[in-house]
């Protein structure tokens, strides 16, 4: 069930979000949009006292690691350290903030040539199962989002190439429908018992507009019912302007309640 939800905010903009939080009664997705705080290495007295802020405010917490020229398959090999370091860092941020999962993204360019492609994945695959290495020692799940693949191919890849336990999937459903080439609802036909988290946040089928529930072409219903009805325990994370985050609220209640009942 839908039951644990968050909305996103950086990790620079925590103090300013918590009030409104509380007044809504929601978690908090922790988004490191700059490795600032985990590169060259950790800052920990600054992340402590913003999860002992966090903990004050009786709020949940999820971390999404930094994505920006993150790209653990990149060709180049101080990049693809970087990454790995930074992701590392990410995970090892979860202890403070009590987050059960990391999401992050995968760095394919899909535009990739096939042969490129295969260069990519042979640097890509050992790389994530380091980063494995890590999740497993502090009991965090890798949580791998949809971003810009155009269908669901390069994760059947690395869902069968690597066989862990601490490897699920964030489905991002405005990626699915702006990005992808596929039927959105493919993704959680094919990947839904691996989704432990959701990111929410509507569009006009074209750009990552990140609008309100609703106010797009997004098929929620359709998207969510599965999700709902397996009774797994999926988290889900508003990915909306602060103002837009009580109308999607509002949304996503009445539409689990329709669903439900």
């Amino acid at each position: 069930m839908l039951t644990q939800r968050h909305v996103y905010c950086s990790v620079e903009k925590i103090d300013e979000a918590l009030p409104h939080l509380q007044e809504l009664q929601l978690g908090i997705e922790i988004v490191f949009d700059s490795t600032n705080e985990l590169w060259p290495q950790i800052r920990w007295e600054n992340l402590l006292q913003q999860a002992d802020a966090i903990h004050k405010a009786e709020l949940t917490a999820t971390i999404h690691g930094p994505f920006h020229g993150i790209n653990l398959g990149s060709r180049d090999a101080h990049i693809r350290q970087f990454s790995e370091t930074v992701l590392c860092g990410a995970i090892e941020a979860c202890r403070s903030f009590e987050s059960p999962l990391v999401v992050v993204h995968t760095g394919f360019t899909p535009q990739l040539a096939p042969k490129s492609r295969a260069k990519w994945l042979k640097n890509f695959l050992p790389a994530l199962t380091r980063v494995l290495k890590t999740a497993r020692e502090h009991q965090v799940f890798l949580a791998i989002e949809n971003t810009y693949e155009e269908d669901t191919e390069l994760f059947h890849v690395i869902f069968n190439e690597i066989a862990h336990p601490h490897l699920r999937m964030c489905f991002d459903t405005g990626h699915a429908v702006c990005f992808g080439k596929v039927p959105p609802c493919q993704w959680l036909e094919e990947f839904g018992d691996r989704i432990c988290h959701v990111h929410l946040s509507d569009n006009d089928g074209k750009n990552d507009l990140h609008w309100s529930l609703g106010e797009g072409v997004i098929e929620f219903r359709k998207l969510l019912r599965p999700l709902v009805e397996s009774q797994q325990q999926v988290s889900v994370t508003y990915e909306v302007a602060g103002p837009d985050v009580p109308a999607s609220e509002q949304y996503l209640m009445k539409l689990l309640d329709d669903i439900t009942n």
